[in-house]
């Protein structure tokens, strides 16, 4: 029933938390990691609140070409030696695989994936992927999808979704032996699953019902709508906390 102009932008978690929390652009906030300290702090000093939707479960993917006839499978220490540059060819990783130079296609530094792809794989060395020589960034997954899907020695990351969608030219690679997969995302094997937040504060959603409404539409929407779009359905107790959040803050 809302009548105004709603304005939507798909950018990076990262730049998202910077509108939401600095400059006080935007009513919500999605995001494909939890908001840090600092953030929690720079809406605190323009009187924001954040306010924590948990919504869904991602399962990052690491993608090859379907055409790659050689990997099936990759762990952690590899990624990491993949995407610092310590392994310059598949061949560095594995005696057995091809002594091709690795192309590395990844999202940008303002992506809330990228964020958590070094955290849990490169041990916060941002610094070693951004500066490794032919990497491509982009914070559009669809140009990671050609990239990946172009080149049969070429291997990137993003989330589960996007290699759901394209999973005709892709090949999701187990990541320590483990698949990307619903049962191993529930049970904590997967070693890069991670959760999916929407935020926004109590005061705007008080001031501006039609935002309060919105999340109250979305949370009720999920389990019809969270595995269509390829993500994993949150822990039950998650979203349980989130109609909480959502009934204390319009209460």
């Amino acid at each position: 029933g809302y009548n105004g102009n709603i304005t939507v932008d798909s950018i990076g978690s990262g730049a998202g938390y910077e509108r939401f929390c600095v400059t006080g652009e935007t009513d919500i906030a999605n995001a494909s990691r939890a908001i840090k300290s600092s953030e929690v702090e720079a809406c605190a000093a323009i009187g924001r609140t954040p306010l924590e939707f948990r919504v869904g479960t991602d399962a990052l993917a690491v993608v090859v070409a379907t055409s790659n006839d050689f990997a099936s499978d990759i762990t952690l220490e590899e990624l990491a030696k993949a995407f610092t540059g310590e392994a310059k060819t598949w061949a560095d990783l594995r005696a057995e695989w091809p002594a091709e130079a690795i192309k590395i296609y990844s999202p940008g530094a303002d992506s809330g994936t990228f964020d958590y792809f070094v955290e849990e794989v490169l041990d916060d060395n941002d610094a070693a992927l951004l500066g490794l020589e032919g990497a491509q960034f982009s914070e559009d997954d669809n140009v990671l999808v050609q990239g990946v899907a172009g080149d049969q020695y070429a291997i990137g990351y993003f989330g589960y979704a996007y290699y759901n969608e394209n999973a005709d030219v892709l090949k999701a690679l187990a990541v320590n032996g483990v698949e990307p997969a619903q049962a191993n995302v529930d049970n904590g094997t997967y070693p890069l699953a991670r959760p999916l937040f929407i935020y926004s504060d109590a005061k705007i959603m008080q001031d501006k019902p039609q935002v309060a409404a919105f999340i109250a539409f979305y949370l009720s929407q999920l389990d019809d709508n969270i595995v269509d779009v390829g993500y994993f359905p949150a822990p039950t107790n998650a979203i349980y906390s989130s109609w909480g959040a959502w009934y204390a803050a319009v209460k």
